[in-house]
């Protein structure tokens, strides 16, 4: 049976379209925001399934992968963002609530309803914690490449040590390339070096993203997007406790201002 080699290249491409999503999520507000927050949870969650598909016929993955599932069930903050995806695609828009800052722009902040906020994720800007999100799937990535590095890149199987490991043989590497059958029959020419000629046929695992977006190195159009930094006692905070709380004194986003405003006119009086 001819040798299927396998590669991680769709599952990256999903990562770097999640991080897409991110970069404009960094400067969307109001229903936009809301558009491109489904886009990225989408984009974000589909690198888990892409990944399940591509390496699906390597053997030792389903073991390997099973323990990974273990370790992201196990992260209450990754656990959470799969129910939100689920939220996004089957019920309608994730709960979150906005403000805007002093010096322009909006943050915003999920809110725990119908699930409880994870702790990681408190005070924090909704662009932080995808961000956060987005690094924890890139180390999944690299360390799939680390555990399985010639089932993750075909240049990489294109080597001596890829034939050992894979124990494929010239004809498999004929019919990967689409030339003839004994193409490479060529007498006495190393191995090695026909193998790293070949390699310049097939596409190389795009690792360079992988490392970038692992080491928590995003991009945006204009740059390495940044984000809103809060110790948790921003406005926005007070307003997204009150509804997950079910405080709010009201269904108008003014009315959920005021009361926010209020509250803390009120814990002022009482200190």
């Amino acid at each position: 049976m001819t040798h299927s080699f396998t590669t991680l290249r769709h599952p990256v491409e999903k990562l770097l379209e999640a991080e897409h999503f991110l970069a404009r999520l960094t400067y969307s507000n109001g229903l936009e925001f809301q558009f491109e927050l489904n886009a990225f949870l989408s984009a974000s969650r589909s690198v888990t399934f892409v990944l399940q598909k591509a390496m699906s016929d390597v053997t030792g993955f389903a073991s390997w992968y099973g323990q990974q599932q273990a370790v992201m069930k196990a992260d209450a903050a990754m656990r959470f963002f799969i129910e939100l995806r689920n939220i996004s695609q089957k019920q309608g828009p994730v709960s979150f609530v906005g403000g805007s800052l002093p010096g322009g722009g909006w943050t915003y902040r999920f809110v725990g309803r119908p699930h409880s906020l994870p702790e990681e994720l408190i005070g924090r800007d909704i662009d932080a914690c995808c961000a956060a999100h987005l690094v924890k799937l890139a180390n999944l990535l690299l360390e799939c490449v680390r555990v399985f590095p010639f089932d993750s890149c075909p240049c990489r199987a294109f080597t001596e040590e890829g034939m050992t490991a894979l124990g494929y043989d010239w004809s498999d590497v004929e019919a990967a390339i689409g030339l003839p059958p004994g193409y490479t029959d060529v007498g006495d020419f190393p191995a090695g070096e026909k193998l790293r000629i070949l390699s310049r046929e097939i596409e190389p695992l795009d690792t360079a993203s992988i490392q970038r977006i692992a080491a928590g190195q995003l991009h945006r159009a204009s740059g390495e997007p940044h984000y809103h930094v809060s110790g948790g006692a921003d406005l926005v905070d007070d307003m997204a406790a009150m509804i997950e709380l079910g405080e709010s004194p009201g269904e108008h986003p003014r009315d959920l201002f005021l009361g926010a405003i209020l509250k803390r006119i009120s814990d002022i009086e009482r200190s």
